[in-house]
C-alpha cells in the first residue's frame, strides 16, 4: 500500500508548490467551481436531457481540455516509476489515484452532483442511484483524462498534435463566435430538439439520469453500461503504464535490434530542430546543413554523421533549387510536417480561422465567410511567433556558415510563405463560393498584405523574444514556446499591414477600387521586406544573446507564495500580491456578471446587470465584462513585473 500512496503523495506536493508558485492553478479553481454551481443550479430546476448533455460533454472536456491547457505539466507519470521495484497493476493504481489529486478531479466531481440533484425530484431512490452512475461518469473522466495524457498528449508524432490543434480551434472558435452561437445555445438550455433526444441514450452522459427515471432493467443496463466504460479504460491504462513500464515509453513502437544498431541511438540523435554540437569543418560547408537533424550532447559529430549533413544538404539543393535560403526552405517544409508543436500550430490555425469566418452563418451573416484564409493566415502567424524556441542550440549552424544568418530568415519566412498560402488562398476562394453575395474584394485585397507580414515578422518576433521548450529533443503537445506579447505583435503586424489596402477600399475612389489587390500585395512586399531586415539585424548582432536564450533547459525560479497570511512577504511582493488578487477577481465580472448575461440571459439579485432592463442590461454586461478584462490585463502586468528570486 506505501508504493500505491506514493504517487499520490508525489501530486500533493507538485500542487501544494503549484499553487505557491503561479496563480493559475487558483484561478482555474474558482472560474470551474463557478461553472460546477452553475450546473448545480441548472440541475435543479433546468430539463433533463439537455443537463445530460452538458454533463457529457463536462467528462468530455476533462478528458481533452489537459491536452490544450498542458495539463501534463506537474502530473505523475509512468516513466516515473520506471526505476522503482512496483508492479504494473500498483503503479496504474497509483498513479490514477495521484491523478485524482488536483483541482480538476475536485470540481468535475462538484458538477457531476448535479445528475443526483436532478434525480432527486424523483425520490431518494433516483437520488442514488443517478449519484452512482455520476461516480462511475467520473471514473470515466479520470481514467480517460490519465489515458489521454500519456498516449496522446505526450506522444512525439502528429497524432496528438493534430487532436489538440483541431480541439483547441474549435473551442476557441465557437467562443469567439458566441454571439452567432448563443441563440442555439439558449434554444438547448431550453430544450433538446426531437431528433436529438432520439440519440441521447447512445450518449454515456444521459446514463446516470436514465438510470434513475427508467424502469429497473434499464437502470440496471446503464449503470452496467457505465461500470463496463470503467472497466475498458481501466484495462487500457493498465496495459499503457506496463508497456511503459517495460519499454520506457508509452507510445513509440519498439524497434528490432537490427534497426536499432542501424540508425543513432535516441541520446545523440533526436527531432527537427533540437539543440546540437560544436560545429565541425564538413558541418559548415553550406547553411543546408541545418536542415539536417542535428544530434545533441556530443562533443564531436562521427564521420559518418556529418557526410550524412552534407549527403542531405545536397540533396536539398537538387530538391528546392540552387542556393542555401531554399535549403533551409526544405528543411523548414520537412520540420513543419514533423515536428508535433508545428503540427498542433498549424491545425489549431486553419480550425480557428475557417470557425470564425463559418459559424457566423448560423446567425445568417454570411459578410465574414471570405475572410477564412486571412484569418487562418493571420492565426497562423501568431502562433509561428516562437519557432525558435523549438531549435534549441541548433541555431549555431548559421552563425558558422558565411551568409547563413540571411539565409536562415528566408528560408524560415519563405517555407511558412509556401505552407500556408496555399492553405489560405483555398479557403478563401472556398468562402467565395459559399457567399456568392458578399463581396470579395476586400478579402482578396487583405490577403497577400497578411500573407507577406505573416511570413516574415514572426521570424524577427522569434528571435527577438526566445522562449525554449523544456527539452526540444523530445517536444509534447503541451509544450508552448510563444507568450501573449509575442502573438500580439506578429498578429498585430498582418493588421496594421492590411489597413492600407482596407483604406483604399473603404475612403478610395469607386473607380480606383480594382487596385487595392495590387495595393494589398505591395503592402505584403513591403511587409516582408521590414521583417526579414529586422530578423537579420536581430540574428547578426545579437546572435550570443540569441543563442544563449535557446540553449536554456529550466525556467526562472519563481517567487514563492505562502499558503497563510505573511505581513512580511506582502510588503516585499505588493506587485505579485495584487497580481494574485487581480487575477483571481477579474473573472467574476467577466464570467458570472457579464457573459452569463449576455449569453444564458441569467439572473439574480446578485448579478448587477439583473437590475436593467433592455439596453441598459445589455450595457451593463458589456460594462462588467470590461472591466474584468482590465483586472486581468493589468494582474498579467503586475505579475511580469513581479520580482524573482536569484537562481
Amino acid at each position: 500500500m506505501s508504493a500505491v500512496g506514493t504517487p499520490a503523495r508525489m501530486r500533493a506536493t507538485m500542487l501544494q508548490r503549484s499553487l505557491r508558485e503561479h496563480p493559475g492553478p487558483a484561478v482555474a479553481a474558482i472560474a470551474g467551481l463557478l461553472a460546477a454551481a452553475w450546473l448545480i443550479r441548472f440541475g435543479w430546476y433546468g430539463n433533463p436531457h439537455t443537463l445530460a448533455i452538458l454533463a457529457g460533454t463536462w467528462v468530455l472536456g476533462w478528458i481533452v481540455l489537459p491536452l490544450m491547457l498542458g495539463g501534463g505539466r506537474g502530473r505523475v507519470r509512468p516513466s516515473h516509476l520506471r526505476l522503482e521495484p512496483v508492479g504494473s497493476l500498483s503503479a496504474a493504481i497509483g498513479l490514477l489515484l495521484a491523478s485524482a489529486v488536483g483541482i480538476g478531479p475536485l470540481v468535475s466531481l462538484i458538477a457531476l452532483a448535479s445528475l443526483p440533484v436532478h434525480a432527486a425530484r424523483y425520490g431518494t431512490g433516483g437520488a442514488l442511484v443517478a449519484g452512482l452512475g455520476a461516480l462511475l461518469l467520473w471514473l470515466v473522466g479520470l481514467i480517460g483524462s490519465a489515458f489521454a495524457l500519456e498516449s496522446i498528449g505526450h506522444a512525439g508524432g502528429p497524432v496528438g498534435a493534430i487532436l489538440t490543434g483541431v480541439f483547441t480551434g474549435t473551442v476557441m472558435g465557437v467562443l469567439g463566435s458566441v454571439w452567432a452561437v448563443a441563440p442555439w445555445i439558449t434554444d438547448l438550455l431550453d430544450g433538446v430538439p426531437p431528433d436529438v433526444v432520439h440519440w441521447l441514450p447512445w450518449f454515456p452522459g444521459s446514463w446516470p439520469v436514465s438510470a434513475a427515471t427508467g424502469t429497473a432493467p434499464r437502470g440496471f443496463g446503464m449503470i452496467a453500461g457505465l461500470a463496463g466504460l470503467v472497466l475498458a479504460f481501466a484495462l487500457a491504462y493498465l496495459l499503457l503504464v506496463r508497456r511503459a513500464l517495460v519499454a520506457g515509453t508509452s507510445w513509440r513502437p519498439r524497434r528490432s535490434p537490427a534497426t536499432a544498431s542501424a540508425r543513432p541511438s535516441a541520446s545523440t540523435t533526436p527531432a527537427p530542430a533540437t539543440a546540437s554540437p560544436k560545429p565541425t569543418a564538413s558541418s559548415t560547408a553550406t547553411p543546408a546543413t541545418a536542415s539536417a537533424t542535428p544530434p545533441v550532447s556530443s562533443t564531436a559529430i562521427p564521420a559518418t554523421e556529418s557526410s550524412g549533413f552534407v549527403a542531405r544538404a545536397a540533396a536539398d539543393r537538387d530538391r528546392w533549387g540552387p542556393g542555401p535560403v531554399w535549403a533551409v526552405a526544405g528543411r523548414e517544409l520537412r520540420t513543419w510536417v514533423r515536428h508535433p508543436l508545428r503540427v498542433q500550430y498549424l491545425a489549431f490555425a486553419v480550425v480557428y480561422g475557417t470557425l470564425l469566418a463559418g459559424l457566423p452563418m448560423i446567425a445568417g451573416a454570411e459578410v465574414f465567410v471570405p475572410w477564412a484564409g486571412v484569418l487562418a493566415a493571420l492565426w497562423a502567424a501568431a502562433m509561428s511567433a516562437g519557432l525558435v524556441g523549438l531549435d534549441g542550440t541548433a541555431l549555431w549552424i548559421p552563425f558558422t556558415t558565411p551568409d547563413g544568418e540571411r539565409a536562415e530568415v528566408r528560408g524560415r519566412a519563405l517555407a511558412w510563405l509556401l505552407l500556408v498560402a496555399p492553405i489560405a488562398l483555398v479557403l478563401t476562394l472556398a468562402g467565395v463560393l459559399l457567399a456568392p453575395t458578399v463581396d470579395p474584394l476586400p478579402a482578396l485585397a487583405v490577403l497577400p498584405a497578411v500573407l507577406g507580414a505573416g511570413a516574415a515578422v514572426p521570424v524577427w518576433v522569434s528571435l527577438l523574444r526566445v522562449r525554449p521548450v523544456p527539452d526540444p529533443r523530445h517536444p509534447t503537445s503541451a509544450d508552448n514556446p510563444t507568450d501573449i506579447i509575442s502573438v500580439l505583435v506578429a498578429s498585430g503586424a498582418g493588421l496594421v499591414v492590411a489597413a492600407a489596402p482596407m483604406a483604399m477600399i473603404i475612403w478610395g475612389l469607386e473607380s480606383l477600387r480594382w487596385l487595392a489587390p495590387l495595393l494589398g500585395l505591395a503592402a505584403g512586399a513591403a511587409a516582408w521586406s521590414g521583417g526579414v531586415w529586422l530578423a537579420d539585424d536581430r540574428l547578426t548582432t545579437g546572435r550570443a544573446e540569441v543563442l544563449t536564450a535557446a540553449g536554456q533547459r529550466t525556467r526562472p525560479p519563481e517567487t514563492p507564495i505562502p499558503l497563510t497570511w505573511d505581513a512580511d512577504w506582502y510588503r516585499a511582493n505588493r506587485a505579485t500580491a495584487w497580481a494574485l488578487i487581480l487575477l483571481m477577481a477579474g473573472w467574476i465580472p467577466v464570467i458570472p456578471q457579464g457573459l452569463m448575461v449576455l449569453v444564458f440571459d441569467i439572473s439574480g439579485g446578485w448579478i448587477v446587470a439583473s437590475h436593467f432592463i433592455g439596453g441598459a442590461r445589455t450595457g451593463t454586461a458589456v460594462a462588467m465584462v470590461a472591466l474584468g478584462g482590465a483586472l486581468l490585463l493589468t494582474g498579467l502586468v503586475l505579475w511580469g513585473r513581479r520580482p524573482r528570486p536569484t537562481p
